[in-house]
């Protein structure tokens, strides 16, 4: 029995993950598909279009066998971070044999020479980051800049590319490095690569749409052209986006629990300012230095603007080139959430992951769930109450974040349409017979 792990947010889940599926499943021959979802609140430092559980059922429902979720302070994090822990779970699960990520190029010759760059960076390429960014570039086009020149000093990239698989143009590296899902799949390379995995990795070529386009003109197409449709009109727009499984959770759920947008979130940020911020006499170092992502800069900035201004404005407002969009929104949230440095870095240096959460489950996957349970080397929970039990003092604190980013969802869904979900520990998780 052989299994695939896919790394995932199905924000929403669409028709180019059924065919990642299906052509993992058919390159690999595995036996079951496992995922590894972020939980309530995703990479970009927003909240997800629908709770964990929807998701993982329209994910089930259409194909996934099983489906853990990847902590919170680590879905939130940065692709390095969020690759490193979502690998590690693969590895932790003692049951995954491939893994299986889509990504603009499925040249793994190149993905793997960049990934060794980036996990043992070489000294000339650290000088050259370090010159550009000084010089006014951005640290992504510095990192793509350097590796460019590296690769091409040590004749592994060439001007005019022979017909080698592991040849490239220097010219396109930049193109490379310039798309989210060709980065994450090589801090996904990375990652095996760092703690001496035995996973294998097999590359889908992602088909017609980009990773950010927003263009919805096929039937496939990105999740963040889909997340504009949404956004700008209604749920019909996206029913052939998606499939018929997924939309009708979907359209069940449609103004009662989903969609969740970044601005659902101002409220609470106003409140966090407010609890936290420049009306505090005596703040704690809480208030920016030991909360994930932000530092003095960015807690400023934050402090000279309306504390009435929407998530999405408060991120753009205090821009600058020093910060992604995205490292922002991050750290928005964690102020929000108060996601501490000091935990962070502890639940890093202590081995990473803790547990194996399950959020999804088909029926027809008992087997593959019996054998993680017999060979993971961490507990596997299925239910929130079991953690007090099993988990060690670190596991809970993790856990802990978990807890609360749900409750802060959940909060987030009954303000906009009034509708009360089931807390953590109330909850059970889909289980779906064919």
């Amino acid at each position: 029995m052989s299994t695939v792990g896919i790394v995932c947010e199905y924000n929403p889940f669409h028709k180019g993950h059924l065919y990642q599926i299906e052509q993992a499943k058919k390159l690999t021959e595995a036996d079951h598909v496992v995922c590894f979802m972020s939980g309530n609140f995703l990479q970009r430092g927003i909240p997800a279009l629908a709770d964990k559980f929807t998701r993982a059922e329209a994910a089930i429902k259409c194909g996934v066998d099983v489906i853990f979720e990847i902590p919170f302070v680590y879905s939130t994090s940065s692709a390095r971070d969020y690759a490193t822990a979502a690998v590690t779970m693969m590895d932790m699960s003692g049951a995954i044999d491939f893994i299986s990520f889509g990504a603009e190029t499925d040249d793994l010759v190149l993905l793997s020479q960049i990934a060794d760059i980036v996990e043992n960076e070489p000294p000339q390429v650290s000088d050259s980051i370090r010159r550009s960014v000084a010089s006014g570039m951005t640290y992504g086009a510095a990192r793509a800049t350097a590796i460019e020149d590296y690769l091409q000093k040590k004749d592994i990239v060439r001007n005019n590319p022979s017909n080698s698989s592991s040849s490239v143009s220097k010219s396109n590296i930049s193109s490379v490095m310039s798309s989210p899902n060709n980065i994450l799949a090589i801090e996904y390379l990375a990652a095996l690569k760092r703690i001496k995995s035995k996973i294998k990795p097999v590359i889908i070529k992602r088909i017609i749409s980009d990773y950010n386009s927003n263009e919805a003109v096929h039937d496939i197409c990105s999740a963040s052209a889909i997340r504009s449709l949404l956004r700008n009109s209604d749920i019909k727009t996206i029913e052939r986006h998606v499939p018929k499984e997924c939309y009708c959770i979907l359209d069940t759920n449609y103004r009662k629990t989903f969609p969740v947008f970044e601005d659902h979130l101002s409220s609470l940020l106003a409140a966090a300012r407010l609890l936290y911020g420049r009306y505090d006499l005596s703040p704690s170092i809480s208030s920016f230095s030991e909360i994930v992502d932000m530092d003095r800069d960015l807690y400023n900035r934050m402090s000279k603007i309306d504390s009435d201004m929407s998530f999405s404005d408060t991120a753009k407002t205090i821009k600058s080139r020093n910060y992604t969009l995205t490292h922002i929104q991050r750290a928005l949230l964690h102020y929000v959430m108060q996601l501490t440095k000091t935990d962070y870095d502890t639940y890093k240096s202590n081995g990473w992951i803790y547990y194996l959460r399950l959020i999804g489950l088909n029926t027809r996957a008992g087997g593959i769930v019996k054998q993680i349970k017999k060979n993971s080397y961490i507990p596997v929970i299925t239910r929130a109450p079991e953690a007090a039990s099993v988990l060690s003092t670190v596991g809970k604190s993790m856990f802990g974040y978990d807890i609360k980013s749900t409750a802060i969802y959940n909060s987030l869904i009954y303000s906009a349409y009034g509708t009360k979900l089931k807390n953590e520990y109330e909850h059970t998780i889909p289980v779906i017979t064919d």
